[in-house]
């Protein structure tokens, strides 16, 4: 349970404040007048803003006195010895004016200079908006300012983000040689080997990370090393306002930084190629760096700092890439799949599909119960969620999502050359079904835990997710912006109220929502969202109110349904008729003590019905 704070409910966009403070009035304007939820929906949307999650391990912070001098400092700024580059000056002009100042500082690296930003604030401004670590917290009350900065991508998470593409070690070695010096023929020169072993290794590594070109793997790589930045943010005004690029000379750092070549930019941009290369000499020069893989590993370092700036306090996530196995694949078009692998290798693998709200971040409990059982545990997200890429040129409601995201099961039973695998979905019962259909064949036993039907075809309601649903029935085109202001309003602190209003009048759900475990569990499920990739959830949310009933499917008597008998969610009376003309051959179970969250509260229950 987290720390309620009294302010919240003034920074609340209208309609979520209405909504929690008495859903059932939102739920009955929705149900008799949906027309003029429009416009406030839209109005609060506009105004949300989406928030980075980053490893705590890319963050360097210190407290300084009136004159700079370093009172306590972070384990990253000890180690960088950011204290050669306080600025004095800075820090009084911090003081003077109350304001953040930002100012670009060439740092010394064993490839040279190095470019990046130091934001100086008086401790009475950083501490209400910036969430520092405790121990930054605590010695700050003494301190005048504080200054924060990312300095280097640090090599722990960077070996990570290469971990999560499966790259060896002779590969991870020239990586994180490339990513600090910026340059193959530099990284080659410390490593001591040739050019052209390391530029083999490198195309090995392009494979397997989906990146085209040196610059977009640097990007790719030190982006993955701070954490998931909002998307859809432009940080080109930090590069205009820090290190006094014109416009023009920030939309060409940008696209040169992702990946693009010379030439892509200058068309792009609607230059001439001439003009792009002698403005990237003058951005070169600007943000001390020589080469394209210089300036793409700047660029993360701004777009990490910027993201943390733009986020308030108790809005900002920290990571914890250590207890979540993070795996990328890429797709033939470069984009990407993200997935995780809980282990244990030897064991018979299953496949956790997640919810159409939630992402591949599986229960803890869940995992633990059938690995016990002796299964391999797998997740992924499906095209749109999480860190999963959306499926390039495919907008919602023009395309069937859950069919669309069989191909990429399908590549991951390849890159892992498992002919078949079990399945349990909590949830995400569509997307189980469009396997089923495209690729029987790799399916074997399945456990569907409180499938979902279509949103027509059910008209029980309930507290904020009952707003929800009506509003996502009443009006589909509505969808992406309401996920925009969910995603953009997402705090712990909001969704736990939200679950434990829609969660009242089950028993077993209402205790679950009070269990730390569970709660943490599925804060982290959906958190994501909170960085603004909602692409698949949009899509999903479409089809699930535009759809209908799926053609029934025979044979499949190695199927079970678990169904709680107190989910709020849906009437589950009405789940079991719908899923048993779907699934006239699979056998039910109602779970009379279960809910909602009948695959975290039951886990063991879910192991059995996958084992009979």
């Amino acid at each position: 349970m987290t720390e309620a704070d009294p302010f919240d409910d003034l920074r609340l966009p209208e309609f979520l404040r209405a909504v929690l403070e008495n859903a059932d009035a939102v739920l009955e304007t929705t149900l008799s007048a949906p027309d003029t939820l429009a416009g406030r929906i839209e109005t609060d949307a506009a105004q949300a803003g989406f928030l980075p999650m980053l490893d705590p391990q890319s963050i360097a912070a210190a407290v300084l006195d009136a004159h700079g001098g370093v009172r306590v400092a972070s384990r990253l700024f000890v180690e960088e010895r950011g204290e050669r580059y306080v600025d004095p000056g800075l820090v009084d002009r911090a003081l003077r004016s109350g304001k953040l100042i930002a100012a670009p500082v060439a740092v010394e690296s064993a490839n040279g200079l190095e470019s990046v930003i130091f934001v100086y604030a008086p401790a009475a401004v950083a501490i209400p908006t910036w969430h520092l670590p405790p121990e930054i917290t605590e010695a700050a009350q003494g301190g005048k300012v504080v200054v924060l900065t990312t300095l280097a991508a640090r090599s722990g998470p960077l070996e990570r983000a290469c971990g999560a593409f499966g790259l060896t070690a002779s590969q991870t070695r020239v990586v994180l040689a490339v990513v600090r010096a910026g340059s193959i023929k530099a990284a080659a020169q410390a490593l001591v080997i040739s050019h052209v072993t390391a530029r083999e290794t490198l195309s090995e590594v392009y494979r397997r990370t989906g990146a085209r070109r040196l610059p977009e793997l640097v990007g790719l790589l030190s982006g993955l090393a701070f954490g998931l930045l909002p998307s859809q943010s432009d940080y080109a005004s930090l590069l205009v306002d820090v290190w006094g690029l014109r416009r023009n000379q920030a939309s060409i750092a940008l696209l040169v930084a992702s990946g693009a070549s010379r030439e892509e930019a200058a068309r792009a941009l609607g230059l001439s190629v001439a003009v792009v290369r002698k403005e990237l000499e003058q951005i070169f020069a600007a943000l001390h760096v020589r080469s394209a893989g210089e300036l793409a590993r700047t660029v993360s370092t701004m777009s990490a700092l910027g993201a943390l700036l733009g986020a308030t306090r108790g809005r900002l996530g920290f990571t914890d890439p250590r207890g979540e196995p993070l795996r990328l694949l890429p797709r033939a078009d470069g984009s990407r799949i993200a997935w995780s692998d809980y282990g244990p290798v030897g064991g018979r693998p299953v496949l956790i599909v997640h919810s159409s709200t939630t992402t591949r971040l599986a229960p803890s409990g869940l995992v633990l119960a059938l690995q016990a059982a002796g299964y391999r545990v797998l997740s992924m997200d499906r095209p749109g969620f999480g860190m999963s890429d959306a499926l390039a040129g495919l907008r919602a409601g023009d395309h069937d999502p859950f069919d669309a995201a069989v191909a990429d099961v399908l590549a991951l039973l390849e890159a892992l050359r498992l002919p078949t695998i079990d399945i349990v979905a909590r949830g995400g019962a569509q997307a189980v079904l469009a396997l089923a259909r495209r690729a029987p064949e790799r399916l074997g036993k399945v456990v569907l835990v409180n499938p979902d039907p279509h949103s027509a075809s059910d008209d029980h309601r309930h507290g904020p997710i009952g707003v929800f649903k009506e509003a996502y029935l009443s009006r589909p085109e509505l969808i992406a912006t309401f996920a925009r202001l969910l995603a953009g309003s997402l705090t712990r602190e909001r969704m736990q109220r939200m679950l434990l209003q829609s969660m009242r009048g089950s028993p077993p759900d209402e205790r679950a929502t009070a269990d730390p475990r569970i709660a943490d569990d599925f804060w982290r499920s959906v958190r994501m969202f909170a960085t603004g990739r909602i692409d698949g959830y949009v899509a999903e949310q479409v089809a699930i109110a535009r759809g209908g009933a799926p053609e029934p499917m025979r044979g499949l008597d190695h199927w079970r349904v678990l169904i709680g008998a107190h989910d709020t969610m849906h009437d589950p009376d009405h789940v079991e008729r719908y899923w048993r003309l779907a699934l006239p051959d699979s056998r039910f179970e109602r779970v009379p003590d279960a809910g909602r969250f009948l695959a975290m509260t039951h886990a063991n229950r879910v192991v059995e019905a996958l084992r009979t």
